[in-house]
């Protein structure tokens, strides 16, 4: 779920877990019953002082799915328009072993993994292309539950890599890169913060004695999961901001308040956004411009959401939903208005 850490998302964490008892959320760091994550990259920009989104990239944005224990059971890749260029599902076997990847591209398989069960343990995957030919396979040594070392293959059989990996609590904070000689060509370091986040990443390529550092920061939801990732180049300057919306389990069930509407939504797709404050008051506009300002406030029986703009010629009612990490606003007739989601 990383721009910048693909070695390691390469040979350990995206073909198997790094602990053999940790469910996905777990494994990256997740807490509560997350049921969907969509995460959607940014252009990070630095205005007046503050780190500021700016437009949507091209690339990088992602939509997971999880089962209610807590296992991946789809993961798509989306397009700038948030539209689905390649879907994997996941399969299990009862004792929540990862048994197979099976990877989509406009409903076509291009890829399948097939996982290796022994006592519980991913021991080998081997990776087939649409033609179901062995295109790579990796083989992994454990120390009691946590991956420690593996060995990446070839098609036919020859070593391709190896990697070591030094565990701290359950989670990955180096990394060692071997190519086919045994010669080290990447070294990866993270540093964690209190939360079990990476926030800085240092990578050595000690063939050419180059090294790059590069550094995160974050906002939290109450639950203590990421909501925003401020990605930052080698240079300290703002690169990339990564923002989440998570969905849980029940969350459907729980009224919504207040609180539930504080901040910045977008119109979907736009940069027309409104802005709700815990004042009750609000902005809208578009990108840095301010087009209207007023009070807001919410009737949760009758779920409607009232505007009462400065002007009170101009003041307007809509009926809102959610759906997921969406705002939706309706006339009173019912006729949908808006789609607004948060960065």
């Amino acid at each position: 779920m990383n721009r910048k850490i693909t070695v390691i998302l390469m040979f350990a964490i995206l073909l198997t877990n790094c602990s053999s008892k940790k469910n996905d959320l777990e494994e990256s760091n997740l807490k509560g019953k997350i049921w969907k994550i969509k995460e959607t990259k940014f252009e990070g920009e630095e205005r007046f002082g503050k780190y500021q989104i700016g437009e949507k990239r091209y690339f990088g944005h992602q939509f997971y799915v999880f089962n209610e224990e807590g296992y991946l059971i789809d993961y798509q890749q989306l397009d700038r328009k948030g539209k689905t260029e390649r879907t994997s599902k996941y399969s299990y076997d009862k004792k929540g072993n990862r048994t197979e990847i099976t990877t989509y591209e406009d409903d076509k398989v291009i890829q399948k993994q097939i996982n290796q069960i022994d006592n519980n343990r991913i021991k080998e995957s081997q990776v087939f292309d649409d033609e179901g030919k062995v295109t790579a396979w990796y083989q992994y040594v454990y120390s009691g539950t946590d991956i420690i070392s593996g060995k990446v293959l070839n098609s036919d059989g020859s070593l391709s890599a190896t990697f070591q990996n030094k565990m701290s609590e359950g989670f990955l904070t180096k990394q060692i890169l071997k190519d086919s000689l045994e010669q080290i060509t990447t070294i990866v370091n993270l540093e964690r913060n209190k939360e079990g986040d990476v926030i800085t990443e240092k990578n050595e390529f000690p063939t050419d004695t180059t090294e790059y550092t590069y550094s995160y920061q974050y906002e939290y939801d109450e639950k203590g999961n990421w909501l925003k990732q401020y990605q930052f180049d080698r240079d300290g300057k703002i690169d990339d901001i990564i923002v989440r919306h998570i969905i849980y389990y029940n969350e459907s069930k729980v009224a919504k308040k207040d609180k539930d509407f504080y901040g910045i939504w977008f119109v979907l797709d736009d940069n027309d956004w409104i802005e709700f404050r815990q004042d009750k008051k609000y902005d809208s506009g578009y990108k840095d411009r301010i087009k209207e300002t007023g009070n807001w406030e919410i009737d949760t029986k009758q779920q409607l959401l009232t505007f009462r703009a400065d002007d009170p010629d101009d003041s307007r009612k809509y009926k809102y939903g959610f759906e997921g990490y969406q705002l939706i606003l309706f006339t009173i007739n019912g006729e949908e208005k808006l789609r607004l989601e948060k960065r």
